[in-house]
């Protein structure tokens, strides 16, 4: 229970064992609670990672320098996990993994192969068959023991459990004549600095800069090494390793699979959200106030949940008729109205130029910051979160799918998180913010009494 009463620990799962541990969530970044389309059991917009009933991690062993029989004999092996570095057609080293009974492992893909727990596919539900992100982009092995580690790894086993780095696949024999590789399109992870930890409840805050500092991205490799970024997401020579980094991931820590974005959050973070029920709760609490449109004086009310297809701003193409009480925003001013068909323009209150938007409540709690109260938008989008959630959105920036994603940098450092081809957008819909205001506080009128 929370200093103010409220329950904010994670809502219990039904599909869960009674005695179930949890490690942790993913979110996919840019659905506010629910995927456009149909969910299922691995392809949903976020996915919980429990203790298994039996551990299923692996580790790596023997290491074959040549394709001898005994190392085809291994990649063959629909028993055995392995890893192939063909560095030639003629030459290949092969590596064997081994069970790991003290990790869990889960693998995340484009692919609907049953080796695949979390099915992920690119943010505009193209073709799977045209999509960015990989079949096999990327494995977590989590700790079965306290304090239930989650690491995170390149490229993952495919049916016949073999992962297997062709001759075109960036890769290199590191100093103590193990093998490395990175993926064609890379994973790429952004711990978060400070603001976003789970250590203590977070207090009062405003939404000024100065109270977060977003983490650094590198990329992950298929053996768990941290680099910095390659000049573009395929570029052949792999960034500088980055000393002191870990693959380790922490609460709100960020993975980039060129085209879907997740976001980590650890049990210990989840205990800080607010739960689905005081979501829920903040929007009675903005409805319960009636706050007015202050030119047609009607009360204005938030829908429990957004449409499947948001309404359009006023003066681009006819959509569905607007409810006359949703919340509509002046982005510039932060002024709330209801809607009015001559929005455009500038704000009844305060003459301010800009856009206006219709304003829906952010709904997925791991993108939450805080148990604060809805009190900001975000820009241009119109989604509304507490003024910290709100802060720390707009400071994190991450990689163009297809632009460069690092300007050069030393090679003991990371690139800057504002290198050219990166961008800071919301989370709820995974818009770009506006560069200037990426949010701005609501000013709602109140009945006069």
């Amino acid at each position: 229970m929370s200093s103010s009463g409220l329950d904010l620990r994670p809502e219990p799962d039904p599909e869960a064992e009674p005695d179930s541990v949890m490690y942790g969530q993913l979110f996919v970044l840019g659905c506010n609670g629910s995927l456009p389309g149909v969910e299922t059991e691995r392809k949903r917009s976020r996915f919980v990672l429990y203790r298994r009933k039996e551990a299923n991690g692996v580790r790596p062993s023997t290491v074959h320098s040549s394709y001898t029989p005994q190392a085809e004999k291994v990649v063959s092996s629909r028993l055995q996990h392995s890893v192939s570095f063909s560095l030639s057609r003629k030459h290949s080293v092969v590596v064997e993994y081994v069970p790991d009974s003290s990790t869990d492992m889960f693998q995340i893909g484009r692919s609907s192969e049953e080796q695949i727990d979390f099915v992920v596919t690119d943010r505009a539900g193209s073709d799977p068959a045209q999509s960015s992100v990989s079949r096999f982009c990327c494995r977590i092995l989590c700790s079965r023991e306290p304090p239930y580690s989650a690491r995170i790894y390149a490229a993952g086993f495919d049916s016949s459990k073999n992962i297997a780095l062709g001759e075109r696949a960036t890769k290199w024999r590191t100093l103590d004549g193990q093998m490395d590789a990175l993926t064609t399109n890379g994973v790429l992870v952004m711990n978060p600095g400070p603001g976003f930890s789970p250590e203590s409840e977070p207090g009062p805050c405003d939404s000024e800069a100065g109270s977060f500092k977003p983490g650094l991205w590198k990329e992950v490799s298929v053996c768990g090494n941290s680099f910095t970024l390659r000049e573009t997401r395929s570029a052949q020579k792999r960034g500088a390793r980055v000393k002191g980094e870990s693959n380790l991931l922490v609460d709100g820590s960020l993975v980039d699979l060129c085209g879907v974005v997740l976001l980590w959050r650890s049990s210990a973070g989840l205990s800080l959200c607010p739960t689905d029920a005081l979501l829920e709760s903040h929007r009675r609490d903005l409805n319960s106030a009636r706050p007015q449109c202050p030119v047609g004086l009607y009360t204005l009310h938030f829908p429990p949940r957004p449409p499947r297809t948001p309404l359009p701003a006023p003066g681009l193409e006819p959509g569905p008729e607007p409810d006359p009480g949703q919340p509509w925003v002046y982005v510039r001013c932060g002024h709330v109205h209801g809607h009015h068909a001559w929005g455009r323009g500038s704000c009844p209150m305060c003459r301010a130029r800009g856009p206006y938007v219709p304003l829906w409540l952010g709904l997925e709690r791991g993108f939450c910051v805080d148990s604060g109260k809805p009190s900001h938008a975000l820009v241009p989008c119109g989604h509304v979160c507490s003024s910290r959630t709100a802060a720390y959105w707009s400071l994190v920036r991450t990689p163009h799918m297809h632009a460069p994603a690092a300007v050069h940098a030393p090679a003991n450092v990371h690139a800057p998180a504002n290198g050219h081809g990166s961008q800071t957008s919301c989370p709820f819909c995974w818009n770009p913010l506006d560069a200037e205001t990426p949010h701005v506080q609501l000013i709602f009128q109140t009945p006069i009494d």
